[in-house]
């Protein structure tokens, strides 16, 4: 199973067009996509729906799209009639196997001086594939500070407990000691006829989190690394892909600032695929795709071998 996350900066590339089709035809290999940074109606990006044109042209995925930032972009033609439109930015993931579930996560945000400052978030996503059943995240954190951010990772790690609790988007209907409640649960039908969503207990977290590997946000999510046998020592954990892959490309930087002055001045890693500890050994292979131009960040791909 191949994963790829990419932030496509809605589709600017390095030559300052916007190209969508140049992103997708960049990640179609894919089983797993998760996205970052994907638009809708901008005069930037030509007041286009983003994820229904992404959608278009990768039509044999499924998708759900999580816009962390939503604003008015209606218009009202002669006789009154609204045209109802939101100017939104968020995440979105795509699947060669149906999303069962989702839940979404608008992240902290903390005022900023000096800075743009916009709300980020997390989407989440049930997926069972023929061997087995993933809980994939998307997420994009801030740029603004470390203090947010700080902030964001505690607001994810408590999503992720309270979603581990909880099970099930919806709880299977448990017969009660009061008929008419247990009679009421029959004809509502929360579970609309069909199979109950599985609980998936392989997690992969992906996306833009504008950290660096020895930044504290990083030692917050990953916990603190044992002097001998570094991350992922405790159970259900996260462990970082990059450093369990029994093959990764030499290049591991996934952000070049563009314009090339941009503080810092230099590429980083900053773009991830963790992944809980059990699901460690099934990664085969980590690379950044050096080749890709549809976007300031690159794809980071990971391949799974999930019999291991």
């Amino acid at each position: 199973m191949k994963v790829v996350t990419y932030n496509i900066r809605f589709g600017l590339g390095l030559d300052h067009k916007v190209d969508l089709r140049r992103i997708t035809d960049t990640i179609r290999d894919a089983d797993i996509i998760a996205l970052q940074e994907v638009e809708r109606f901008w005069h930037r990006s030509k007041m286009t729906d983003q994820p229904k044109l992404i959608g278009e042209l990768l039509p044999s995925y499924y998708w759900k799209y999580f816009p962390a930032l939503d604003l008015n972009a209606s218009t009202i033609h002669r006789k009154g009639k609204v045209n109802n439109r939101r100017r939104q930015f968020g995440v979105m993931v795509l699947s060669k196997w149906p999303i069962l579930s989702s839940r979404s996560l608008l992240l902290p945000q903390i005022p900023t001086f000096f800075v743009t400052g916009i709300p980020t978030g997390a989407l989440e996503c049930v997926i069972t594939t023929k061997d087995t059943s993933f809980r994939i995240y998307c997420i994009h954190l801030s740029s603004a500070s470390v203090t947010e951010r700080l902030a964001q990772v505690e607001a994810f790690l408590n999503m992720h407990e309270m979603i581990k609790r909880c099970g099930q988007a919806v709880t299977p209907d448990i017969p009660c000691n009061n008929p008419s409640e247990t009679k009421n649960s029959t004809l509502m039908d929360w579970g609309n006829g069909e199979k109950p969503i599985p609980v998936p207990d392989h997690t992969l977290l992906l996306g833009d989190f504008n950290f660096t590997d020895n930044s504290t946000e990083y030692v917050r999510l990953l916990g603190e690394p044992d002097p001998a046998y570094g991350y992922g020592v405790n159970q259900g954990s996260f462990v970082d892909s990059w450093l369990v892959a029994k093959q990764s490309s030499k290049d591991s930087l996934t952000w070049w600032p563009d314009p090339p002055d941009r503080q810092p001045g230099r590429p980083l890693r900053i773009d991830y695929c963790f992944v809980n500890t059990e699901l460690a050994p099934s990664i085969l292979r980590a690379w950044v795709d050096v080749d890709a131009d549809g976007s300031d960040h690159r794809p980071y791909w990971l391949e799974l071998d999930l019999n291991k």
